[in-house]
């Protein structure tokens, strides 16, 4: 059976219901819990794949049986395509739309590692900053991983289908359809493969211990990613989510109720975010350092939209605190955890043909009522 069937082999995981566990570069089976980077959800999708030998063996029998039938007149010279045409993007794979969103993106990132941190840049203007947290930091915080142990029963069904990215989870809170709305999944799918790309980034410069690497007693539920731990990110990918779909949504402007679901989206994305500490292989503070990176990236795939939310520098200096995205809006509790913003907002990120494209096509698929 073809895979092109729509959106079927997006990723090789039928349709939008099953996004994630179909990791990294392609080498990871569906289910095989790796964090996607590469082009993620987008690798082979839209692309047909190989035929069968028997369909493979028919077109061609085929082909020589009816070839003769069109005549032997010279070729009629075909229409120009022109180049500047905005819906160009819609002729192609959805997998070749995916490196172009991911290109564009990373056209203008740039990152460096000193006495502050790492901090990300887009368009030459620092977006985030992420102190690293000492060795006594981490010896506190596994505490209070040690804590979240006993929420593994409940949450475990969350924990084991979100080991990719969360998609359906997001998809639920909208009422988002495969059929009625496949560019706003393209649009969450670019965000995500995005927010991977700048975790991994400045996970290589920090080079933060996994708890269970820091204290034997911290045995966690699932294997052990194999790069570091903080920022966290599925923190990053599901807070980059949730900004660029509240920005969405009130493009949309169709729910009427719009501010509630605004408020699940941002209590998923802590429960997402959280949900990687309780099975024990993330701190408290990689979620503060995820959350404050996805806010910034989601911001900047906004810019690339052509949207333009203007956000200051944030800045994150971790303090032995617990996540709750109550305490990460609130400015005097997040000043105490360690977080600082810039008093100017920067400039948006530069918008790119590729995903504003996206965007408007997004918007179209208007939702709610």
């Amino acid at each position: 059976m073809s895979q092109s069937g729509g959106f079927g082999g997006f990723g090789g995981f039928g349709g939008f219901g099953g996004f994630g566990g179909f990791g990294g570069f392609g080498g990871v089976p569906a289910g095989g819990g790796a964090q996607m980077t590469g082009l993620g959800g987008f690798l082979g999708a839209g692309d047909p794949g190989s035929y069968d030998p028997a369909t493979t063996a028919g077109l061609a029998t085929t082909a020589e049986a009816l070839r003769h039938l069109a005549g032997d007149a010279a070729a009629a010279a075909p229409r120009p395509v022109d180049p500047n045409d905005p819906d160009r993007f819609a002729r192609l794979a959805v997998w070749v739309r995916g490196s172009l969103y991911l290109t564009e993106f990373l056209c203008g990132l740039s990152w460096r590692f000193d006495t502050d941190g790492a901090t990300l840049a887009i368009d030459g203007a620092d977006r985030v900053t992420l102190g690293p947290p000492g060795p006594d930091l981490l010896a506190a915080q596994v505490r209070r991983v040690a804590d979240y142990a006993v929420l593994r029963d409940e949450r475990g069904p969350e924990i084991l289908s979100q080991l990719g990215f969360p998609t359906p989870y997001f998809a639920m809170i909208l009422g988002l359809t495969a059929a009625e709305t496949p560019r706003t999944f393209e649009l969450v799918t670019a965000t995500q493969v995005v927010a991977a790309h700048c975790a991994m980034i400045l996970k290589l410069d920090l080079c933060v211990r996994r708890p269970d690497q820091v204290d034997g007693r911290l045995l966690p539920m699932i294997p052990t990613p194999g790069h570091g731990a903080y920022p966290s990110a599925h923190a990053t990918e599901a807070y980059a989510v949730l900004t660029v779909l509240e920005g969405l949504l009130a493009a949309w402007g169709a729910f009427a109720d719009g501010p509630a679901r605004v408020a699940m989206l941002r209590g998923l994305a802590e429960r997402i975010a959280v949900n990687r500490t309780v099975a024990g292989v993330h701190y408290p503070i990689d979620s503060w350092a995820g959350a404050t990176l996805g806010r910034a990236v989601g911001a900047a795939i906004l810019g690339r939209c052509g949207q333009g939310p203007e956000v200051p520098h944030a800045a994150f200096a971790p303090a032995d605190v617990d996540f709750f995205d109550a305490d990460w809006r609130d400015g005097a509790a997040s000043a105490a955890a360690g977080l600082r913003h810039g008093a100017s907002p920067l400039a948006p990120a530069r918008p790119g043909p590729a995903l504003t494209w996206l965007w408007s096509k997004a918007v179209a698929e208007r939702r709610g009522g």
